[in-house]
């Protein structure tokens, strides 16, 4: 007899989003993203922290563009140019849904590791940002 199928053990290659588990191995040591996933204040600090850094980008993204730098995000030129405070209400509502869907996912991993990289990215470059307003 020939088994209808192929070998059940092989691993299939899964592209599925959103995750259907946390993909938080409950045998594993855990490690640090386990760590902030079982600490929901400080999930709410960098959250709080990526939202004072997207403030902190627009104000020096307008001292920027007073100088006369250029906006490089073609949407945001195009709303800066239209009204500074349009931007900032769009930014604004931007990174509020952002943060409120990471809030409501914070148990899936890969939504973890997204605050993670913003709040990185963001810190990068308002550092970058404060270097040329500094030069």
């Amino acid at each position: 007899m020939t088994p209808r199928t192929g070998d059940r053990r092989s691993r299939r290659v899964s592209v599925r989003y959103p995750e259907r588990r946390t993909g938080f191995d409950r045998r594993a040591a855990g490690g640090a993203l386990a760590a902030y996933r079982d600490r929901p204040s400080v999930i709410a600090t960098v959250l709080v922290a990526l939202l004072a850094l997207n403030v902190a980008d627009y104000v020096f993204t307008l001292a920027a563009l007073g100088r006369g730098a250029r906006e490089a995000n073609p949407l945001m030129a195009a709303l800066f140019e239209a009204d500074p405070a349009l931007a900032a209400i769009v930014k604004l509502a931007v990174v509020a849904l952002v943060i409120t869907a990471i809030w409501q996912l914070r148990r899936y991993r890969r939504i973890l590791q997204v605050s993670l990289v913003a709040v990185t990215g963001f810190m990068i470059l308002v550092i970058y940002q404060v270097l040329l307003l500094a030069g």
